[in-house]
């Protein structure tokens, strides 16, 4: 299933009950969030969003940000949400992993204008599809790196805390 977001700046609420799912929140993979008070469009749990927008050689065109639990995001307009219909043909995780950022969706950027993806061109993608095991194992496995990624990214952040901390007292 395919659907697009609606526009939500008139509920955007810094202490709203719900995460607003824009271009900002899936480009920066969730470290810049906006609330909102209502779910205009909500978002369920295994569902794939994606940006549908962005200026010419974005990084956010296509970008996909997976959810990961019910009743805690909406979707705004210029994202998409797709939906797993069956689960026992396609793993909603191991289609996020080969959408995100896919070259097929990149070639609409002409580097020029700004690109808007429609929906025909969404769903239009050529994808080989292998079966469900080899789904499940390969997204397992992608997760456990992207986990790993995290971890470590963590530590980096800390590190480069840390080492801002020394440089101010050398020079105090």
């Amino acid at each position: 299933m395919f659907e697009n977001g609606k526009g939500h700046e008139n509920i955007v609420d810094e202490n709203g009950k719900y995460i607003l799912i824009n271009s900002k929140f899936i480009s920066t993979e969730g470290a810049i969030i906006k609330k909102c008070s209502e779910q205009l469009t909500p978002l369920y749990k295994n569902d794939i969003t994606m940006v549908m927008s962005d200026l010419p050689n974005g990084k956010a065109l296509a970008k996909c940000y997976y959810i990961d639990e019910d009743e805690k995001y909406s979707l705004n307009q210029r994202i998409c949400r797709i939906q797993i219909k069956d689960n026992n043909k396609i793993n909603s995780k191991y289609l996020f992993y080969l959408l995100n950022r896919n070259l097929y969706y990149l070639k609409f950027d002409d580097g020029v204008n700004q690109t808007n993806l429609k929906k025909e061109d969404i769903l239009n993608i050529p994808l080989v599809i292998p079966s469900i095991e080899k789904q499940e194992k390969d997204s397992s496995i992608l997760s456990i790196i992207d986990n790993l990624i995290d971890k470590e990214s963590n530590k980096l952040s800390k590190l480069d805390l840390f080492k801002k901390g020394l440089m101010q007292n050398m020079f105090v």
